[in-house]
């Protein structure tokens, strides 16, 4: 008997590797690339002291549900803990919102511009990618025009 080779998901294998940006200056010197959140500051003093911190802690799993965070988050801005969300980042994040939201028939939209995460969280679903393309602010009519948000 043959055994079956297990299958990606539909979408999966449509999926591009991610090469980074690479950037160089004609003086030799490394550019600091802000898009991919780096800092010509280094780590911030206070992360830092955090991290020190809680290094003899590292051995534990962190609470997935960052719950300690989700409630600091919800005192210092008067919101409702159950109702934030964090994640280890934006992709994360973006994973999350399409895994809930989109599977194989679907469509996820996004800007042309957008995030390079986008397409590849739309696509490990099982979803198809639609590009919205940009209006340039010629194209867009007047503000007074535009219909109001919100409900009706």
């Amino acid at each position: 008997m043959t055994a079956k080779l297990p299958t990606p998901k539909p979408g999966v294998l449509d999926i591009e590797a991610y090469v980074p940006g690479e950037h160089s200056l004609a003086s030799g010197v490394k550019p600091i690339k802000l898009s991919s959140n780096e800092t010509p500051l280094g780590p911030s003093p206070k992360a830092k002291a955090a991290y020190a911190a809680i290094g003899e802690e590292l051995e534990r799993y962190p609470d997935g549900g960052a719950n300690a965070l989700r409630k600091a988050i919800a005192r210092t801005y008067g919101l409702d803990a159950d109702r934030i969300v964090c994640g280890a980042g934006s992709d994360d994040l973006l994973s999350l919102l399409a895994r809930g939201y989109l599977g194989p028939g679907d469509e996820g939209l996004y800007t042309e511009h957008g995030f390079l995460m986008y397409p590849i969280a739309i696509l490990s679903c099982g979803a198809k990618p639609v590009v919205a393309p940009e209006a340039s602010p010629a194209t867009l009519p007047p503000r007074h025009s535009r219909p109001p948000r919100g409900p009706a």
